[in-house]
């Protein structure tokens, strides 16, 4: 009878343990537990910019052409672009590393692939001065005259990334839950900084320069995001960032040109991103 009652009662501790230690992971993995969590995210954007100021300057050229339109380049059609691991980076893509310095506030850094092409036809005013030897066309113009942009003689591209390094700062509060914190909505906002590295394709009087990243300036942007948590431990976030880059060393001659040749330009620029992610712990939370 004593080893029976023995017997039950290491039953029931067992079990009172389990318990304890479902309800401390139950915890651990909750919206509003986060501390040293980390957490990434991948998806795609769509980017709207203002108008902005374009400065090329070379040798027999130094002008500016004022107002600039530019668009994105998003893939037009749902393909293999889109989950084919050799080729999902060819949209206009947004990832994202993370850690959670505390329950509400993290740190990430990430690559925010966006797209940018000066408009095909759009308007501009020109203001500085160029050579007849350099462009006859150009040469013509004076302070205040207008340009109709054209892509293939002048055009200011970043078609294989308007590539922004991102470092931010993250806060995380959580709107509502449900099912013990299973699902749930968030809302996410921050700050941060950027370092611009454009993989630019431009035109500079009908000469190219060699498609390739280059570092050419720094930025910064504010955003704010819902978040939809489910299982705990997946989310999906919609983003609103809206943010600039100051590049005063765009690359617009290929890479043999060791003249002092560049441009320069401010833009800002509106992004709106759809993103799925995933967070996690590394090292397991000790128990409370």
């Amino acid at each position: 009878m004593r080893l029976l009652t023995l017997l039950l009662t290491a039953i029931l501790a067992g079990n009172v343990l389990v318990a304890q230690e479902k309800s401390s992971l139950s915890k651990d993995f909750s919206l509003t537990n986060n501390k040293h969590k980390f957490f990434f995210f991948w998806g795609y954007n769509r980017t709207e910019y203002a108008k902005s100021d374009i400065s090329w300057k070379g040798p027999g050229y130094v002008f500016t052409l004022s107002d600039v339109e530019a668009t994105d380049l998003p893939q037009k059609k749902f393909g293999s672009n889109y989950y084919n691991p050799l080729l999902f980076t060819i949209p206009q893509f947004n990832f994202r590393v993370g850690f959670f310095l505390n329950d509400k506030y993290a740190i990430a850094a990430g690559w925010d692939h966006m797209k940018y092409r000066t408009k095909q036809g759009s308007s501009a005013r020109f203001s500085g001065n160029v050579d007849n030897s350099v462009s006859t066309s150009y040469a013509n113009y004076e302070d205040g005259d207008e340009v109709t942009i054209d892509n293939y003689y002048v055009r200011m591209e970043h078609s294989d990334g308007f590539n922004v390094l991102n470092f931010n700062l993250e806060r995380h509060d959580v709107m509502y839950s449900i099912f013990e914190e299973k699902i749930g909505v968030k809302l996410v906002s921050g700050i941060g900084f950027g370092v611009d590295m454009p993989w630019t394709n431009s035109m500079t009087f009908g000469r190219s320069n060699d498609d390739r990243p280059h570092f050419s300036g720094v930025g910064a942007h504010a955003f704010i995001a819902p978040e939809f948590v489910f299982y705990r431990c997946f989310f999906a976030r919609a983003t609103l960032q809206g943010g600039f880059a100051s590049m005063w060393d765009i690359a617009i001659t290929p890479k043999a040109d060791k003249s002092d040749t560049h441009a320069e330009q401010t833009i800002w620029y509106l992004e709106r991103s759809l993103v799925v992610g995933y967070r996690f712990y590394i090292f397991a939370p000790r128990s409370q």
